[in-house]
């Protein structure tokens, strides 16, 4: 059992037995009485703020948890928001002493999420080419900017990213043979349903030539 768990434990127990004993918590967790005094204050110094007993209920932590996970996501993995900005949005929501929201914590844990992405696509890959039966398509394509042009094309249902490359210009060309090329080295039949896009007009001259074709490897 780890710290964390030891703590909903002890909460949990006070919170359905009352402020007993020290002796009468410890029979119920089945936790020695001196860790037992040990949780109850740190409880005590985490009890700062009217929200603060949230964050002792398992349910509520790990919605805490979810909530570092997505804002770093989205807006320090996707927006390239620095690590100090969010740690300070952290703090401004008074959760410095229930998680650990330093930068160095923060990127830290970015470190670990952009591994798993990468892990995620090699998982993805390897099952790929593994697959015998043809798969089907709902693509998204978009260029995007960083300062230089990077064409982007991904299936909308798993939210897999089949093209992410820099590129010299987004001309139709250029745009169908990077993603033909980008299917093709999928490692298995893909059929294109649908082609979503903005008004680009290389996109738009696209969409209507892979609508319902198959790429092979």
């Amino acid at each position: 059992m780890n710290v964390r768990q030891r703590c909903f434990d002890i909460s949990q127990a006070c919170w359905n037995h009352g402020q007993k004993s020290l002796r009468k918590i410890a029979q119920v967790t089945q936790i020695s009485k001196s860790s037992v005094h040990r949780h109850q204050q740190a409880m005590k110094r985490r009890d700062l703020h009217p929200e603060s007993y949230l964050w002792e209920i398992p349910e509520a932590y790990q919605w805490l948890r979810l909530l570092v996970f997505a804002t770093l996501y989205i807006f320090g993995i996707q927006q390239g928001v620095g690590c100090e900005a969010i740690s300070r949005f952290f703090h401004i929501l008074r959760l410095q002493n229930v998680i650990g929201v330093s930068p160095s914590s923060l990127r830290r844990i970015e470190a670990q999420m952009r591994e798993q992405i990468l892990n995620y696509q090699v998982q993805m890959q390897q099952q790929l080419e593994n697959h015998s039966a043809p798969i089907e398509v709902r693509a998204g394509a978009d260029e995007t900017f960083f300062p230089e042009v990077v064409l982007v094309l991904m299936d909308l249902v798993s939210g897999y990213i089949i093209l992410e490359d820099y590129s010299t210009d987004r001309q139709y060309l250029t745009w169908s043979q990077k993603a033909k090329s980008a299917l093709n080295n999928l490692g298995t039949t893909v059929i294109v349903k649908s082609l979503v896009s903005d008004r680009a007009s290389a996109l738009i001259q696209l969409a209507p030539a892979w609508s319902g074709l198959s790429f092979h490897p």
